[in-house]
């Protein structure tokens, strides 16, 4: 089971979370659309008790309320999938998303693109210097990742067959 958090300005049926859905993977993905990172957390902490053991992935805005997340609700996933995360951006809850951690115990990957013009590369670098069991995967691509959705369905697998 994967849980899916999307991004700012994406949506539970955007193109990320179809490309999981083609590839065969049960999704949640909760609307977060039009709401605060606050407003987003409780449907997503829901979806997470909801289905113990699944994957959290999160894209961009989504990216940070997930490694948020993973620090409060660690022990309830197999593992966390972060796309190009906003750990640049500090909003209520998180005072300095700069300095989130994910947890030692549980499995990471970070993919983000090399040429994203909105979030900096660097925070997911940071991300993994703070985190060195935090797997970086950079793509050669932008913010949206959409020329890498092959690479997110085989991450996301092969976090699902651990």
């Amino acid at each position: 089971m994967v849980i899916w958090a999307h991004g700012l300005e994406g949506a539970p049926t955007g193109r990320k979370a179809n490309a999981l859905r083609e590839a065969g993977f049960d999704l949640v993905a909760p609307d977060g659309r039009k709401k605060t990172l606050a407003e987003r957390l409780p449907a997503l902490n829901e979806a997470i008790a909801a289905h113990p053991g699944a994957l959290l992935v999160g894209s961009s805005y989504g990216g940070l309320a997930s490694a948020y997340l993973a620090g409060l609700c660690g022990d309830s996933l197999c593992g966390v999938v972060l796309l190009a995360p906003a750990l640049h951006w500090n909003e209520a809850p998180i005072e300095d998303a700069s300095a989130l951690r994910i947890p030692q115990n549980l499995p990471c990957t970070v993919i983000h693109g090399v040429n994203d013009a909105v979030v900096p590369v660097a925070v997911s670098r940071a991300l993994a210097k703070r985190c060195p069991h935090v797997q970086l995967i950079e793509v050669d691509d932008g913010h949206t990742l959409a020329g890498s959705l092959d690479v997110m369905v085989r991450i996301v697998g092969a976090h699902l067959r651990r």
